[in-house]
């Protein structure tokens, strides 16, 4: 790198079939297990989310809009927020940047991941982006490309 030059930003995290520990991991006995907070509009969508994330043994929180998915996330504490992108009202995007300018620097930080089936996945990508997600994955998705993003972008709690 020259002199005077930035670095070349981290690129936004994708799937990727490498993991650091085997998939869907689970935390040490005797940990709290960690909370993630589903926002989209369809409930067998939150459903199915669930399903595949019960390897790692989450305790679960819903939202059918952005909007309750705000009001949620600054009355509980969460640890990973799964959001769609396309929903009535507020979209992911922006419900992500709301999130990321949450007074709470716990609730600021959180790891957000983006889901879409929008067609146009460059465009609802540089949103999500811009707004601060952590990840993003075009829907479907799979129960392994899911628990590979959420490995990557969540670790497991320490005792």
């Amino acid at each position: 790198m020259k002199a005077g030059t930035l670095p070349e930003p981290l690129p936004l995290r994708t799937t990727t079939t490498e993991t650091t520990r085997p998939l869907g991991a689970r935390p040490a006995a005797g940990t709290a297990p960690q909370r993630v907070l589903l926002v989209d509009d369809s409930r067998s969508i939150r459903t199915l989310l669930k399903i595949y994330l019960m390897a790692r043994n989450f305790e679960f929180l819903e939202a059918e809009s952005a909007e309750e998915g705000l009001k949620v996330s600054e009355a509980e504490p969460v640890d990973l927020v799964l959001t769609d992108f396309h929903m009535d009202g507020m979209n992911g995007a922006d419900f992500a940047a709301q999130i990321r300018a949450s007074a709470n620097p716990r609730l600021a930080k959180v790891p957000i991941l983006m889901m879409t089936g929008d067609p146009n996945v460059a465009e609802v990508r540089a949103l999500g982006q811009k707004a601060g997600i952590s990840a993003f994955v075009r829907k479907p998705v799979s129960c392994a490309q899911l628990m590979t993003l959420v490995d990557t972008i969540l670790p497991l709690p320490r005792k």
